[in-house]
């Protein structure tokens, strides 16, 4: 009997939990997929380019093209800001705009957001790399976490809100 009675406490206290944190859970997987697709992106474009992908060497600061690294990542942020989009707007929020009006005012304001963010990861991740020096990809995760937490609030407060 107590067994039952434990398994039935844990699993509802799971199921609150997962309710009352539905959407950051939804947006953290979700990120991650988004972060995902940028990476994958930045490694075709820098195919795409030419330009071998020696991961060691990304690591420590010693790729061949510091331009061609910070056009490919470019690209690769504009199209992870449009898998963001689409997955925020239906899997995170259940955005559903009823007029074309209120469509377009979420669409701009998630594109500005995230516009904003993309500004920031770009000129963050130039500057540790062309200016600092630092290794590629290290550069671009620590500035990928700071975008993330930016996004999530900017999409929470300002874009999606209800």
């Amino acid at each position: 009997m107590r067994k039952i009675d434990s398994r039935r406490l844990r699993d509802q206290a799971l199921r609150t939990f997962l309710e009352k944190h539905k959407t950051i859970l939804l947006y953290l997987f979700v990120g991650c997929l988004t972060t995902l697709v940028n990476y994958i992106l930045l490694f075709v474009f820098l195919r795409v380019f030419g330009q071998e992908i020696d991961v060691l060497s990304m690591f420590s600061g010693e790729s061949e093209d510091v331009f061609v690294f910070n056009l490919a990542n470019t690209l690769a942020v504009v199209g992870a800001v449009i898998f963001a989009y689409l997955t925020n707007k239906f899997i995170v929020f259940a955005s559903r705009t009823e007029t074309k009006r209120a469509f377009w005012r979420e669409l701009a304001a998630f594109f500005a957001s995230r516009g904003l963010t993309m500004l920031f990861e770009i000129a963050a991740c130039a500057f540790l790399v062309s200016v600092l020096r630092f290794p590629e990809m290290p550069s671009k995760l620590v500035v990928t976490i700071v975008v993330i937490l930016l996004n999530y609030l900017l999409s929470s407060k300002f874009v999606f809100k209800k």
